[in-house]
C-alpha cells in the first residue's frame, strides 16, 4: 500500500504538480503544457520517464471526459463522467479490467474499484489554495495509473468550474 499526495504548485504555468509519499518523498512529477487547448499533462517517474499522458476531450460540450495514453501514445482508457445527485461517478472505458470511481461529493472522498475490487481511495482538501487529493493505492504497481486517474478527474473539475 502506498499513500500519495498529489498537489498543484500554487504558481504554474500549465498546472504543474507535485506527487509525495507518506514520507514527503518525491514519487512522480505531472508537467503541463502552457497553452494547452485539451489541458495536457505528463506523468514522469523521478528516474525522467514518462509514465502516462492524460488529455482532456477537445470539445466537452455535454459529457466531460479526459483520455489517458500510455508513455507510446497509445489510448488506453477514457474517464467519463456521470451525472448523479449528490455523489460523483466515473468510468473508465477501454482499459483491459472494469475501473469505476464513486464518491460522495458532499465529502470529497471516492473509491476506485478494478472488477468490483476496491484499489484505491482518494480524497480531495476541502479548503485549500491549490487542488490537493490524498491518494492511497492499496498496490504499489497500480500507482502511476491511479496518479493518472486523478489528473483526468482533476482536469474534468477544472473544465466543470
Amino acid at each position: 500500500m502506498v499513500n500519495l499526495l498529489i498537489k498543484n504548485k500554487m504558481f504554474s504555468l500549465g498546472g504543474h504538480s507535485t506527487v509525495k509519499d507518506e514520507n514527503g518523498q518525491d514519487r512522480y512529477v505531472v508537467k503541463g503544457a502552457v497553452f494547452s487547448l485539451r489541458r495536457k499533462k505528463e506523468i514522469y517517474d523521478m528516474n525522467g520517464n514518462l509514465q502516462y499522458v492524460v488529455k482532456n476531450k477537445l470539445f466537452n460540450l455535454f459529457m466531460k471526459s479526459s483520455y489517458i495514453f500510455d508513455a507510446e501514445g497509445n489510448k488506453i482508457a477514457q474517464l467519463k463522467q456521470k451525472f448523479k445527485m449528490f455523489e460523483r461517478e466515473f468510468n473508465v472505458l477501454g482499459f483491459k479490467d472494469e475501473i469505476s470511481i464513486q464518491g460522495d461529493i458532499i465529502q470529497h472522498s471516492m473509491d476506485i474499484f478494478r472488477n468490483g475490487e476496491k484499489i484505491g481511495e482518494v480524497g480531495k482538501k476541502f479548503i485549500s489554495l491549490v487542488d490537493q487529493f490524498n491518494l492511497i493505492s492499496f498496490k504499489d504497481e497500480d500507482a502511476p495509473f491511479l496518479v493518472a486517474l486523478i489528473v483526468g478527474l482533476d482536469n474534468i473539475n477544472d473544465r466543470n468550474k
